[in-house]
This record gives C-alpha cells, sequence and structure tokens, in this order.
C-alpha cells in the first residue's frame, strides 16, 4: 500500500491541470478556482495573449495581498499584545501591597476582612485566618 498524494483535476484559464498533493481535492480545487478568477480578472478590460504574463499580474496581485494581510495580521498582533500587557500592569498594580512589602499578599489581607452591608450584619466574620465564624 503506497501513501502517494491524491491527484485532483482542475481548470485554470481555459486550460486543464493534475494537482497531486496531501491537502483536501476540495481545497486544492477552491484554490485553484480562486487563481482562475484572478487570472480572468486580470483580462477583463486589458486583453493579453501571453498566459504566462496574465499568471504573473495575478500571481504578483495574490502575493500583494498576503504581504499586506500578514502585515496588517502583525500589527494587530503588536496591538495585542500591548493591551495585554497594560491589562497585567494594572492587575499587578492593583495586587501590589499599599504598603510596599512584599509579605503581605491579597489573601491574608482577606481573612482580616469582614463582610457587611450597608444595614445589616455580617453573615460571617473572621475571628482568626482560616477559621469562619457565623453570627446570628
Amino acid at each position: 500500500m503506497t501513501d502517494r498524494p491524491e491527484t485532483t483535476r482542475v481548470n485554470i484559464y481555459g486550460r486543464e491541470y493534475s494537482i497531486r498533493g496531501e491537502g483536501d481535492p476540495s481545497y486544492i480545487a477552491e484554490i485553484a478556482h480562486f487563481l482562475d478568477m484572478r487570472m480572468r480578472q486580470m483580462t477583463e478590460n486589458v486583453a493579453m495573449t501571453s498566459t504566462a504574463k496574465v499568471a504573473i499580474l495575478a500571481s504578483l496581485n495574490i502575493t500583494d495581498e498576503l504581504f499586506t494581510k500578514t502585515r496588517q495580521l502583525e500589527e494587530l498582533e503588536d496591538s495585542h499584545q500591548m493591551c495585554l500587557s497594560a491589562l497585567a500592569d494594572k492587575i499587578n498594580e492593583i495586587l501590589a501591597p499599599e504598603d510596599g512589602s512584599p509579605e503581605a499578599s491579597a489573601p491574608a489581607q482577606q481573612d482580616n476582612l469582614q463582610i457587611s452591608h450597608t444595614d445589616t450584619p455580617p453573615i460571617f466574620q473572621r475571628s482568626s485566618p482560616g477559621n469562619p465564624k457565623e453570627q446570628s
């Protein structure tokens, strides 16, 4: 049994080609159709007799789009990274102890807090860290 790539027959700019690849045949047909449409767009308003020239112009246009989208994606990734860094800085700022001492941590500070509502007494009160007492 051989693991030869499947062959897909496609039509690009009036010529039939056999494309052998490991990709999904429907995907190969889709990108071949995309290239065919681009090549036809190149000759919509201008008559070109050379298929090679049409293919080169279409390839240049597709490559330009690829480079533009890649640059946009990199800029978007950079922007997201800056936002994530700003959020991380804000989180660190909020979680940093007020007195600047590294040994005070947010969970230890919470142990000394009482949960209270404006007019009602607290439901739980911590008498010592880690031991909640129910009040009635």
